[in-house]
């Protein structure tokens, strides 16, 4: 599996590269054309018209692009053994190529770094100088059925209007997604995005249905006048069949597993006396953006989210689980029948970061309990990942060029509730430079 993954990468990466040396060629100048121009036949204008009509056709359709970000990350963790401290250099690639198939339909394909997480394409310097990996992190078809819907199949980018509260940037969903937009006057739109995406297939020969997510969000966008926008949205994320994920040795201690991620980070997975999962998620999120132009010297925007797992009942798993082993229902019973199962998040930007000189500002504070929502999906910087934490975040960003930029990031973090799990406090500093091609 291994070795056939390295020889995928390498045709893969030997294809990109035929590519960028097929359009450094389909630049270059043509003697001929040069020599026209020495004799004065052509004018320069009509030598670059001619130059750019000799182009293949398929150079114009295709686009290529990308970024680096080189990052310094330290934490200061406190836990029952004591206090924790980690330094790490790491860095982030990404390499993204589209194509415009027709007038309506694209097809996108994008490669990163990482380790093939869900939730975070950071690669650490380690292990010796060892080569790093690439994994396929969008491979996408989008179709523009008409003036109001796009249709997107694939591994592709979170078309919702939500939060970190909720998702990690990171999270390119796997399934299909509807996204429709309806102009309401000049100053209003309707816009609604679907999605059906699937969670973990099942290899069974009876028969099973996937764990699946649907989404259901509407919204609105509202010009207030010609300095003030409003941007509404509410989402109902429907997690079905969760029941038929099964309890198996070892696979709580699994982070590449849905049920082992979220039980190692803040969720304690529960099964019934069959090994059927107890765990359900039935997710109310609501949000709002306002954002404000020229009433400061640079743009600001206050947001605002909220999520409610209408789903989860802690008394229900204490009374129907069992514990297979490594996973004890009764330690629930220290939260005292409280759900867990609510987030917030409230903080504001001020700014750009979009071309050189530009300044840009970001703080938030949000509390996200147990089961608020499944934790595989969730920011992975913010507190270390997972679910159970509260605290603040601040983010500062200067361009230096249209397309490079500094960042520094703080975190000041800790458990949201510490009756199950004990005190886990985290600070956490990044610094990052960013250089976008």
């Amino acid at each position: 599996m291994k070795t056939s993954r390295v020889i995928f990468t390498g045709i893969l990466a030997m294809a990109v590269s035929l590519l960028f040396v097929a359009m450094a060629t389909a630049g270059e100048n043509n003697p001929l054309i040069d020599k026209l121009v020495e004799k004065n036949i052509l004018t320069a204008s009509e030598a670059d018209e001619l130059q750019a009509s000799m182009a293949p056709s398929w150079v114009e359709k295709i686009k290529l692009g990308g970024d680096l970000r080189l990052r310094h990350d330290t934490q200061w963790r406190d836990e029952d053994s004591g206090r924790y401290h980690r330094n790490r250099e790491r860095f982030r690639l990404r390499l993204k190529m589209t194509a415009k198939t027709s007038e309506t339909t694209e097809i996108g394909v994008r490669l990163a770094s990482g380790s093939g997480e869900q939730n975070t394409t950071n690669q650490s310097f380690d292990e010796h100088a060892r080569g790093k990996g690439i994994y396929i992190d969008q491979a996408y078809a989008k179709w523009k059925a008409a003036d109001f819907l796009t249709i997107t199949a694939g591994k592709h980018g979170n078309p919702l209007e939500t939060s970190s509260l909720v998702w990690d940037s990171d999270v390119n969903p796997e399934g299909v997604s509807e996204s429709f937009n309806f102009p309401m006057g000049d100053k209003a739109a309707l816009f609604i995005n679907l999605g059906q995406w699937i969670i973990e297939e099942l290899n069974e020969k009876a028969f099973n249905t996937d764990p699946t997510l649907f989404t259901w969000q509407v919204g609105g966008d509202v010009k207030m006048g010609e300095n003030a926008g409003l941007v509404l949205a509410a989402t109902y994320y429907d997690f079905i069949h969760l029941d038929d994920l099964k309890w198996k040795a070892g696979t709580l201690g699994d982070d590449e597993d849905f049920m082992g991620y979220n039980n190692r980070h803040g969720q304690q997975m529960i099964f019934d006396s069959r090994g059927d999962l107890l765990n359900e998620f039935g997710c109310v999120e609501v949000g709002a953006r306002l954002k404000l132009k020229k009433v400061l010297p640079v743009p600001v925007s206050l947001f605002a989210s909220y999520i409610k797992n209408l789903d989860q009942d802690i008394n229900d798993l204490v009374r129907d689980g069992v514990d297979p082993g490594d996973s004890d229902p009764a330690a629930l019973m220290a939260y005292g029948g409280d759900d867990r199962d609510t987030g917030w998040q409230i903080g504001f930007d001020a700014g750009k970061k979009k071309k050189k000189g530009d300044l840009y500002f970001q703080y938030l504070y949000q509390q996200l309990e147990d089961y608020a929502f499944p934790a595989v999906f969730v920011d992975s910087d913010f507190h270390g990942g997972g679910t159970n934490n509260k605290g603040h975040k601040a983010e500062i960003v200067y361009c230096l060029k249209d397309n490079i930029s500094l960042a520094a990031t703080g975190f000041l973090t800790e458990r949201e509730d510490e009756a199950k799990d004990g005190k886990k406090d985290e600070d956490r500093i990044q610094l990052d430079a960013i250089l976008k091609f």
